[in-house]
């Protein structure tokens, strides 16, 4: 009798020891992974799991081995709460990489507060993601970004159409998405500040393919210059159905069109348009060279954000390490004292309000169906 209790206590102590070894440390990684999206969510989600692998192979975090656990918001507002919560409930997820878009991370944000959970987004400009929490009601600063804003995006995007392209008059277009409708009314007063003529501002709704009624209307206004704030899908048909109808004005977006899908859906059309991006070639920085190898050979091509999502990842990793423990809000606070982390895409420090103070925009311009430095 008393061999079987000993053998039992053995057999038990033994279950827990493999039980302790197989606990993992879990990052949430939100955005939308099908759908028209879906490059860029993939691409997001691809840059996160080659920072996990890099740090699984250096022995883990904590003694522990990292995972990932993905989930899809469908760029949907709604569904991205729902994705919150799920990602909340499950007590081994100590942060999230996400959400891709601004609309998203905006309500999304409110469901990692209450857990006290860090949110880094490594794509949504939106300013209001980061800036309501500086409300005296929010607590502790759980949402980051490793990306710039829109107001900077916005602003500097209607100095260059003024001051490099030299143009007078513009008509803009928005996704009424918190990130289209954000950067353009951004570019709008921008451009107004620096001695341009708005002709009009348009409203479109994502999903939709017909964007001809919109454009004839802009075409009887004779703009020099059309700006979208949307995403790739909207804008690569916008540019190629303006195209179609005779306009001759320069078109121009940001970043949500920086992205090859916008050259394959948009076309011949889309040859000489323009967009602001985050980051100068990715060539030319030293220290993304072998990621873009990795991801390349991996994944295929590069769309967007994937080298953004790698470092994002890697400042909560940090984050974690240097807490001691998978506590969550202790983890947030560590995140929030992220300064100089040095990144595949720069120096990374987080400022009062949770963004990234290295802010800097490069335009390009589609040539020879690529993305070519203005």
């Amino acid at each position: 009798m008393r061999k079987r209790i000993f053998l039992s206590i053995i057999f038990a102590a033994l279950i827990a020891s493999c039980a302790k070894e197989e606990r993992v440390i879990k990052i949430g990684v939100a955005g939308p992974l099908t759908g028209d999206q879906a490059k860029v969510g993939q691409d997001m989600r691809n840059g996160v799991l080659l920072a996990v692998e890099d740090a699984n192979s250096r022995g883990g975090i904590l003694g522990m081995k990292v995972k990932i656990v993905e989930m899809d918001d469908r760029h949907d507002p709604k569904e991205a709460v729902s994705v919150a919560q799920k990602l909340v409930a499950d007590k081994d997820v100590v942060g999230v990489i996400g959400h891709l878009n601004s609309g998203c991370c905006i309500p999304a944000s409110d469901v990692y507060r209450m857990a006290g959970m860090a949110m880094i987004t490594p794509s949504a400009t939106n300013p209001e993601v980061t800036r309501r929490q500086l409300s005296p009601d929010w607590g502790p600063k759980n949402v980051f970004r490793v990306c710039l804003t829109d107001d900077v995006q916005g602003e500097l995007a209607g100095k260059f159409a003024i001051e490099r392209l030299k143009v007078k008059t513009a008509a803009v277009i928005h996704d009424k998405s918190a990130y289209g409708k954000g950067i353009a009314m951004e570019f709008e007063k921008a451009f107004r500040r620096y001695g341009g003529k708005v002709l009009t501002v348009e409203g479109i709704t994502q999903g939709d393919e017909d964007f001809s009624a919109v454009l004839t209307k802009i075409k009887g206004m004779n703009p020099d210059l059309i700006y979208f704030g949307g995403m790739f899908r909207e804008g690569g048909l916008i540019v190629r159905q303006a195209k179609a109808l005779g306009i001759r004005a320069i078109y121009m977006g940001a970043d949500g069109l920086y992205t090859p899908e916008y050259i394959r859906i948009g076309g011949q059309a889309s040859e000489g348009s323009i967009m602001s991006f985050l980051a100068p070639p990715w060539d030319k920085f030293e220290s993304v060279r072998d990621f873009i190898r990795r991801y390349n050979e991996r994944f295929g091509e590069i769309q967007t954000y994937a080298p953004y999502a790698y470092d994002a990842a890697n400042v909560l990793m940090e984050a974690i390490k240097r807490a001691g423990t998978t506590d969550r809000r202790k983890v947030s606070e560590e995140v929030a004292r992220t300064k100089g982390f040095k990144g595949i895409t720069g120096t990374i420090t987080f400022d009062e309000k949770g963004d990234n103070v290295n802010k800097r925009v490069y335009f390009y311009k589609v040539s020879g169906g690529k993305f070519v430095l203005f």
